[in-house]
């Protein structure tokens, strides 16, 4: 089991739950495993090509996925899966 955690504007996509316990061996499954809880999570953080949107940073344990391996970034029990909204500074 992995924990993901929506923050800000993204926990309206759980219900409102700060923590969730999913059962995933990478991040792609983790967001696919969310989705079948939660019908809205694939389109609010994937583009129609499956990538993650460039308005949404996913960390686990604290590393963004794009510096690791993105959605393929591998899970192992007790992960932490952190998703969320990136902000712009300007």
């Amino acid at each position: 089991m992995v924990i993901a955690r929506m923050s800000g504007q993204l926990k309206k996509l759980v219900n409102g739950n700060a923590e969730l316990k999913i059962e995933a061996v990478d991040v792609k499954e983790c967001i696919k495993n969310l989705e079948k809880q939660f019908s809205r999570i694939t389109r609010e953080l994937c583009d129609d090509k499956g990538l993650v949107l460039e308005s949404i940073n996913i960390y686990v344990n604290g590393d963004n996925i794009r510096s690791l391996q993105d959605l393929a970034t591998p899970l192992k029990d007790g992960d932490e899966v952190d998703f969320m909204s990136a902000f712009a500074a300007g």
